[in-house]
């Protein structure tokens, strides 16, 4: 086992006008990913707490939106006959269907609910449950229409920060024959891991973070809670599903458990004000290179005096920021998983 945790602590001195001109030292941590090697920036400041935003208003003027009740059955693509038959794949609430605009081979939308707006306190683990469950079932008859699609997605963009153009929640299932940047940088250094250590690299991980006890959040099940050593976004939470080579094998007590996790995750960005967020599942379908592992992170607050948290550092120097320390945001949110 070889998992370790790399940090630079630098220091900025200057003569600050917020102290009477009086000599300060700031500091700032680097971070390096034990798996991929890549940098992040843990900085401790941060901009001043905002208070809740209040959406009632945008929320009526979009209301009656191509997601809402009276149109998602009218308005929205279907799949093709030969993928679904039945055009749209319903389970509850959640309704899933084509991406009129997709990124990918495969790309479909779930709409998660009737509702057009939930603030993030109003989200439910049912929902998840049944759009999740929307989402792997597009995946296997994705799959079966077309077996070269082994690369899936199963994601969430919520509010404008998070980059939606619709406020309708919903998700997004996207597949490809080839994999993104981020799966294919995670597939080769976990297999990296293993050819070096005959290990695998998230078990070694989660064994190394429960006894350490700074970054571990809970197991429920299969699935492991865990907050990044080196956070790619902001109050970064991941979970590793174990036992499971494929998305196609998770089942309805994954699901559920998965689903549980990401209201508890979005509880905790709604008791600190936030409401902007962004979550990914990988799935990887090469047994060869098993990759099933969610991330959620939030995005700035959206607010009348709105700060895109992507800066140069992010999208010029791919180095990552994050405004609070791992260790913090994991005592923090470890009481709303239990």
């Amino acid at each position: 086992m070889e998992i370790k945790f790399e940090r630079y602590h630098l220091q900025s001195e200057l003569l600050s006008p917020l102290h009477e001109f009086k000599r300060i030292s700031v500091p700032t941590e680097i971070r390096v990913d034990p798996l991929t090697k890549r940098r992040s920036r843990i900085i401790t400041w941060s901009l001043p707490p905002t208070e809740k935003f209040d959406f009632s208003r945008m929320a009526e003027v979009s209301k009656g939106c191509v997601f809402c009740p009276e149109n998602v059955l009218i308005k929205t693509p279907k799949f093709i006959e030969e993928v679904v038959p039945e055009g749209r794949i319903l389970i509850g609430q959640a309704v899933g269907f084509p991406n009129l605009f997709p990124a990918g081979a495969s790309g479909s939308v779930v709409v998660l609910c009737q509702e057009h707006f939930l603030s993030l306190d109003q989200f439910t683990p049912q929902l998840y449950e049944q759009g999740l469950s929307v989402s792997l079932e597009i995946i296997r008859r994705m799959i079966r229409f077309d077996p070269d699609l082994g690369y899936w997605q199963i994601s969430q963009n919520f509010l404008l920060p998070g980059g939606s153009s619709i406020l309708h929640p919903h998700l997004q299932v996207i597949g490809d024959p080839i994999p993104t940047n981020e799966m294919e940088w995670l597939m080769d250094a976990t297999a990296s891991y293993k050819e070096r250590n005959k290990t695998v690299f998230w078990k070694d991980l989660v064994e190394t973070e429960k006894r350490l006890g700074e970054r571990f959040i809970a197991t429920h099940g299969n699935v492991h809670w865990f907050v990044s050593f080196a956070p790619i976004g902001f109050n970064e939470v991941c979970a590793w599903v174990e036992n499971h080579s494929s998305i196609l094998t998770l089942g309805q007590e994954e699901i559920t458990i998965l689903a549980r996790g990401i209201v508890s995750t979005l509880k905790y960005y709604d008791q600190k004000s936030l409401n902007s967020f962004n979550f990914a599942l990988y799935g990887v379908l090469d047994e060869s290179s098993p990759l099933l592992f969610l991330r959620i992170i939030s995005r700035t607050p959206f607010q009348p005096s709105y700060l895109n948290d992507c800066t140069s550092f992010e999208v010029l120097q791919s180095e990552l920021t994050s405004n609070i320390y791992p260790e913090e945001l994991c005592r923090e949110i470890r009481p709303y998983f239990t």
